[in-house]
This record gives structure tokens, sequence and C-alpha cells, in this order.
């Protein structure tokens, strides 16, 4: 009989362990953007990775832009997102079409500007500069993301330019204004390099992105139009992907958020996948090459980092004093 207690005993506690683990392996839903879109193709990575290396299962869900699934994300029913920091910044602080300030939004990882944006055109375009776009058929409105037709407006603004001088053509969405391009019907749209709708329109007529000009004022109009930690960097010649000459983007950070709420188990589930195989995670996609261990700690966050993601990285020895300032003092409270 006592051996049979003992061994009733020891298959409680392996039901108790094998229960434990199955609760901590928590299926969670990452909102991204639609698909052909630098931060679907940034979410799938994250998910893939998570899911074949760790307990805890994602299942990416595309949305026709962050405007349409902030809601979700903000009340719990989305447990993680893909977002830059502009549209971070846009949520957090209330600039988006709903007005509502989106609390809910922690950072559990930052990726360096792997994020290069500009405006795109026809490869053969006469268009060589931003403010030769006068009078020409420029993809506006952009449905789901409030924070594009800022950018284009910004953009415009360093060329001299406002949406009054183009011709405006609404669209839904950026892979629908890149798509437009490759069909004949736009001159100019916005678009990230490397997005998967780019390369396709990039193999079919050729496409060419404009360069800003590096000067202070024109980062200055940048960072107020836009966001203030927009920056500008420069990618070297190289025709085959449409760049034929020095060519200047905007770019920011991109960020794997939660919602505040999500357990503990689950990020640190989550962050162990994602350091553990940095090597495997950057090489799925050009808009992941920032998603370095080195740069999992932003110093300068939009929002709050979660704290099991806190946790997380000073178990790794990367969570710095700086990093703690940061945090305590994020672009939006």
């Amino acid at each position: 009989m006592l051996l049979n207690l003992k061994k009733s005993a020891i298959l409680g506690g392996m039901a108790l362990t094998l229960f434990a683990s199955a609760a901590s392996a928590q299926t969670m839903i990452i909102a991204t953007d639609r698909v052909g879109t630098t931060f679907n193709a940034i979410g799938s990575g994250i998910a893939k990775v998570v899911t074949e290396s760790s307990p805890a299962r994602v299942i990416v869900r595309p949305f026709g832009g962050p405007d349409a699934f902030l809601g979700g994300f903000d009340n719990g029913e989305l447990q993680l997102a893909t977002l830059s920091s502009s549209s971070t910044f846009w949520a957090a602080s209330g600039k988006n079409p709903s007005g509502k300030k989106y609390a809910n939004m922690r950072i559990i990882r930052a990726g360096a500007g792997g994020v290069r944006l500009t405006l795109a055109v026809p490869k053969d375009s006469d268009i060589k500069r931003i403010a030769d776009l006068k009078g020409r058929k420029v993809a506006s409105d952009y449905g789901g993301h409030a924070v594009i037709p800022t950018s284009v407006s910004a953009a415009l603004a360093t060329g001299g330019l406002t949406w009054n001088d183009v011709k405006q053509v609404p669209v839904t969405g950026a892979v629908e204004g890149v798509r437009q391009i490759g069909e004949g019907r736009l001159d100019a749209a916005w678009a990230a390099f490397g997005m998967p709708i780019a390369r396709e329109v990039h193999a079919k007529i050729g496409l060419r992105y404009l360069s800003f000009e590096a000067t202070p004022d024109s980062l200055a109009t940048l960072r107020k139009m836009i966001f203030p930690g927009a920056q500008l960097v420069t990618m070297k010649a190289n025709p085959k992907v449409g760049l034929e000459t020095d060519t200047n983007f905007i770019s920011y950070e991109s960020y794997l958020l939660a919602h505040k709420d999500v357990d503990d188990a689950s990020i640190k589930a989550v962050l162990a996948a994602l350091w553990d195989n940095t090597d495997t995670l950057t090489k799925i996609h050009r808009g992941l090459k920032g998603f370095t261990n080195d740069y999992a700690v932003s110093t300068l966050p939009v929002v709050a980092y979660h704290p099991a993601a806190i946790d997380f990285y000073k178990e790794k020895g990367v969570w710095t004093k700086e990093a703690d300032m940061a945090n305590a003092n994020p672009m939006v409270k």
C-alpha cells in the first residue's frame, strides 16, 4: 500500500508539472499589418521562431493597419503586436483617428532601424527629387495607417510641397499604394525598403526610392511632423534593388509589444526563444535585421517596458542604469 501511495504521489507530481507546463505554454495572438508589409513579415518571423523553439505558441493575425487592431490590443483580446516606434507614439499619445490614448502597450523587445521609409516611384520616372512630385499622382489616405499620411505630408514638406501641390489618390494601405505604382495608376507611394510588395513591383517594372536631404532642417521637419524619434539613415547605391544613388531614408525603431496584463511566464518564454535564436530571427527578413540581442533594450522608448521583460534583460546583464532612467521617462507616459 505504501508503494501505491508513493506511486500516486509521483504520478500526481508529474501531472502537476505537466499542467504547469501546459498553463505556461500559452497560445498568443500577434497582431500585424496586412500581408505584404514589412511589419507583417516581422511579426510572422517572430511567431515562427517562438513557436518552433519554445512552449509558447504564437498565431499571426494580419489586419488592415494598426488602426484596425489597436482597440483589440488595448483591451487584451490580442496579446502581442508589432509596430514601429512612430505608430506606437501615435497610438499612445492619442494622435490617431479615434483620438484615444492606448495606454496598455508595453515594449518587450526593440529592434534597431531595420525599417527604411520614403516615397517610391517607377524606375524610369522623371521624378528624381521629392520636389519633382508637384502635380503628380501620389497615394493618400491610407485607410488603417494613421501615421502614413502624416509621414507623406512631412516628406512633401522637405521638398517645399504640401498635399495641395499633388494629385491625391486614396488607397486603403501601404500595400495597395505600391501595387498601384506597378499597375501604372500612381506616380509615387510611401514604401518600406524591402517590403514584399515592393520587391514584387521592383521585379515587375523597377522601383526607385526618393532620397531625403540629409540636412538639419529636413530632419527637424520630419521630427516635428512625424515624431521625435525619427532618424535619417543612408543606404549605399545599389541599382539592383532600386538605389540608383546613395539614398537617405527615414528610419526608426521597431517594437515587439505585449499587453500589460500578459503573464510573466509567457513574456519570458517569448523573450528566451528570441534571445537564444537571434541568428535565425535576423535572417528571416530585412526588417528583423535590427532585432539583435544588443539592441533589445531601447534607450529611447516610446512607452515603458513590461516588468517581466525588464527582469529578463536584467538576468541577461543588458538592462543598464541608462535603460532604467529611459524606462522611467518614456516619450509617452
